[in-house]
């Protein structure tokens, strides 16, 4: 059980530390969020649990097919935001592309 205590706290520190950088500094939250912290974290307790270094090495390559899906969603993000959308229209929209992408990535490269 302290292990998923422990899990839920380093998650959801990373999630309150870049939201609050984000008040002070877009750039540097970017960056935080940006790096692939939970998927690093994710990693370790993997390894630490299994030792399974195949696992971790098909879930790096399906991370990074999944990464690819969500470029469209910080392409029309932006998009909409600036051209007068409402924030709920905007997310629902660019949601719904990357759900699209993601069964399109699962669908054509992911076929397990």
């Amino acid at each position: 059980m302290n292990q998923y205590i422990l899990k839920l706290l380093i998650s959801s520190a990373v999630i309150v530390l870049a939201s609050e950088i984000s008040k002070r500094s877009t750039v540097l939250a970017a960056l935080i969020i940006a790096l692939p912290l939970v998927s690093l974290i994710t990693f370790s307790w993997i390894y630490y649990e299994t030792k399974d270094t195949e696992r971790i090495a098909n879930l790096s390559l399906e991370i990074l097919y999944f990464g690819l899906a969500t470029v469209p969603m910080f392409l029309l993000l932006p998009y909409m935001l600036r051209n007068g959308y409402s924030f709920l229209i905007t997310m629902i929209c660019s949601c719904g592309v990357t759900a699209l992408a993601m069964l399109s990535v699962k669908y054509f490269f992911l076929r397990t």
